[in-house]
């Protein structure tokens, strides 16, 4: 059957919404958000509270949620409209203003690329600036807090002691972040995780995450030629204390970051064991498939809703490493990673 429908410039379309997404398409397509497009919020598709966030990279309107997935506006606008590719572009075309009549020039094709230029190369920019503060930041806050004591609420919580760990003024443990440059082949601070005594835990806005981690354990340790690395603190010192204090243990600080955290202990240790211990969340993972059920997806396997053994699993083949899932009686029944 021929599609009698007015052809419409898709390319252009496309080009035209980068850097209108946020403040005209979302809002032409229905979409709202709560708060400030780039902080947690309820995902406009499935709802929730915190699990979505537009960052909109690139001004391309990119988003992530941990139930969705993530994507680009385009995408967005489609999933919640549920319009086909034409009529999605179509709405597009409407909230910037242009139709099936509208003559797009090269000139103009061309001055859409060079903002799209000069927008990313903004952003870059930006970004590299505020990991530079972060990590200057988190020199200060390091080099300003005491020694942290056995005695913190979390740590009793968790029944483990502080291992290299420091405290500041307002009793948060601070747990420095370290990041392995391989160009350089160096390692640099480059942010810290704080723990309240509540168990709140945070990193330093526009600090560098991805690939950094915290090694529990002494350099000498690294020569015995197997390494364990983990997603957070808890879980590190409860396995470094059940390995007898004679393995190192890299923290990861949450799922996501195990597999950049294992590929750089690899590329510093080729030749060595590396041990991914899984956070098991079968409980979490649960109530994910079972919410699928309920609003009539098709449900994955289990283990796909279980971010813990999912990205363990992921991190120790690509790295060609080892997967083991423990099991501690003495650890609270509460996530341990960031």
């Amino acid at each position: 059957m021929t599609d009698k429908r007015t052809p419409l410039d898709f390319d252009a379309i496309r080009a035209a919404a980068v850097g209108n997404y946020v403040s005209t398409i979302f809002p032409a397509a229905g979409i709202s958000f709560t708060k400030a497009a780039h902080q947690h919020q309820a995902c406009p598709m499935c709802g929730g509270s915190d699990r979505f966030r537009c960052d909109d990279k690139r001004g391309e309107g990119t988003w992530i949620c941990s139930q969705c997935g993530a994507g680009n506006g385009f995408m967005l606008v489609q999933q919640y409209t549920g319009l086909d590719v034409y009529e999605t572009n179509k709405l597009i075309a409407g909230a910037i203003g242009l139709d099936a009549t509208s003559e797009v020039t090269d000139e103009q094709r061309a001055q859409w690329q060079s903002q799209q230029v000069e927008r990313e190369a903004a952003e870059k920019a930006e970004k590299r600036q505020a990991r530079i503060d972060a990590a200057s930041r988190a020199q200060s806050i390091w080099d300003n807090a005491k020694p942290a004591a056995d005695d913190h609420p979390y740590l009793l919580r968790k029944n483990v002691s502080a291992i290299g760990l420091r405290q500041d003024s307002n009793d948060n443990l601070i747990i420095p972040m370290h990041y392995y440059n391989s160009d350089k082949q160096q390692t640099t601070l480059v942010n810290v995780q704080t723990i309240a005594p509540d168990s709140e835990k945070l990193f330093l806005k526009g600090g560098l995450v991805s690939g950094a981690y915290f090694t529990i354990g002494s350099a000498s340790m690294f020569s015995g030629g197997v390494i364990l690395i983990c997603e957070g603190y808890a879980t590190g010192a409860t396995v470094f204390d059940a390995m007898s204090y004679s393995l190192p243990v890299i923290v990861a600080f949450n799922a996501h970051n195990l597999i950049p955290v294992a590929k750089a202990i690899r590329a510093q240790y080729p030749d060595h064991r590396i041990i991914i211990i899984a956070d098991d969340d079968t409980a979490t993972a649960i109530k994910l498939r079972d919410k699928a059920i309920a609003d009539g997806k098709e449900p994955k396997s289990l283990v796909e809703y279980n971010a813990g053994i999912r990205e363990a699993r992921n991190a120790a083949i690509a790295i060609g490493g080892e997967l083991i899932t423990p099991v501690f009686e003495t650890l609270d029944t509460d996530r341990d990673a960031a």
